[in-house]
């Protein structure tokens, strides 16, 4: 009984041997499938991305130049203000009693003036009497002497009064901008975006420091502050286009271009962080639905090819040259007029790029693979120009990523997944 089972169980154990054996020995090896698209030719438009912060490019503050309590504010934080608009006043009971006593010691210099004005009309009328006097010898050398002194002195005395008037005159007009530096108005239209004083607080301006009340801005005039990394900044020129989206209208694209680069790092901190330049980016649409301290979302075009043979940007693959034309460089040469062209690769480089080309092989979407090296141009993040290598309708792999990035050699057989009429 035993002996049956043992030969039983051997029975089993080379049946299924035998099985996988047999899988083994018929098993053909399964094909790579991929995705294929054909080689056109497109409009490659080149953008750099960056977010940024709506700003106003035109912000007035409102500050006092005058100590002094804040007796009405007549707006409000979100206002619509015009040119002329009166905003606040300042409390002018004081300023008023000091322009009442320039006023006053101003009139008291203008009598003192005049007095000393017929002061000297007496010293004169004096001063010609003793010199007939000294002609005709009646009058001592040191009587006409004390005679001129006293004309001198009047003469002084009066210029002095007329200088004192001239400054009490100044005193006056001083105290007279400062009792008009307690009415504000807009000095533009725009929005109140922002009040720090309330009604009945103190504002401490003096002639040195001013104490902003409120700012104004111009929403009409809007700008996007971008910080863009340092590798892209020298692909952008002032007057490069931009598309502007603002987070609060996601749906609305609107239009702006490059005012401003700047010439120094937004930041200076530490090395850590990637270094970064201020771009500006003037906002030509206008919406009232923007607003100043809105997060947005730029692409700046900096350059546009049209009617260019191009691919999807993942159908180019980076290959080692050793992997090429079993590892023959012969082919792989640069002329001089290549280089001065700008091709980026080189004879030192030690990897190119290549586009895995298609030719038919049978039915059922079968395909052989042919690794065609090429040269490249403009790029974003979708399609890239090619300059060599393929033409316009040219079958080629588009997909996977693992695939041709390291599957797809020469001559390899693939399926296309892709249907026919679709391509």
């Amino acid at each position: 009984m035993k002996n049956k089972k043992k030969k039983f169980v051997w029975l089993i154990i080379i049946l299924i041997v035998a099985s996988i054996v047999y899988k083994i020995a018929t098993k053909k090896e399964e094909i790579t499938t991929i995705e294929s698209d054909t080689v056109k030719k497109r409009v490659i438009v080149k953008t750099i991305s960056a977010s940024g912060i709506v700003e106003p490019i035109k912000t007035v503050n409102i500050s006092s130049e005058i100590a002094a309590n804040i007796k009405r504010l007549l707006v409000k934080e979100g206002d619509i203000v015009k040119k002329g608009d009166l905003l606040l006043e300042l409390d002018r009971k004081n300023i008023e009693a000091e322009v009442e006593q320039q006023k006053a010691a101003l009139a008291q210099q203008k009598y003192n003036s005049k007095m000393a004005g017929s002061r000297l009309k007496q010293a004169e009328l004096d001063y010609d009497n003793k010199v007939k006097l000294k002609n005709s010898n009646f009058l001592s050398e040191t009587d006409f002497e004390n005679v001129k002194l006293n004309l001198d002195i009047a003469r002084t005395s009066y210029e002095s009064s007329l200088e004192s008037i001239k400054l009490q005159e100044a005193y006056l007009e001083q105290s007279r901008d400062r009792l008009n530096k307690t009415n504000f108005y807009a000095p533009m239209d725009g929005l109140v975006s922002k009040i720090y004083k309330e009604e009945g607080e103190m504002v401490l301006g003096s002639q040195f420091n001013t104490d902003i009340v409120l700012n104004i801005v111009n929403v009409k005039e809007l700008q996007v502050n971008i910080e863009v990394d340092e590798n892209d900044v020298p692909l952008i020129s002032l007057g490069d286009s931009v598309k502007v989206t603002v987070d609060a209208l996601p749906d609305t694209v609107f239009k702006g271009i490059v005012t401003e680069i700047g010439n120094s790092p937004a930041f200076l901190g530490s090395s850590e962080r990637s270094v970064a330049y201020k771009v500006m980016v003037k906002m030509l649409t206008k919406d009232q639905g923007i607003k100043p301290g809105m997060t947005s979302y730029t692409e700046i075009i900096t350059d546009v090819v049209n009617d260019v043979v191009s691919i999807p940007i993942q159908a180019l693959a980076r290959r080692k040259y050793s992997e090429l034309n079993n590892g023959d460089k012969e082919n792989e040469k640069i002329t001089e007029e290549e280089t001065e062209k700008g091709i980026v690769w080189s004879n030192e480089s030690e990897y190119a790029d290549v586009v895995f080309k298609l030719r038919p092989k049978g039915p059922d979407n079968i395909y052989n693979v042919e690794t065609v090296q090429v040269r490249t141009g403009i790029a974003n993040n979708r399609f890239i120009e090619i300059t060599d290598g393929l033409e316009e309708g040219d079958l080629i792999v588009i997909g996977n990523y693992k695939t041709i990035s390291k599957v797809l050699k020469s001559e390899m057989e693939v399926k296309d997944t892709v249907e026919k009429e679709n391509k």
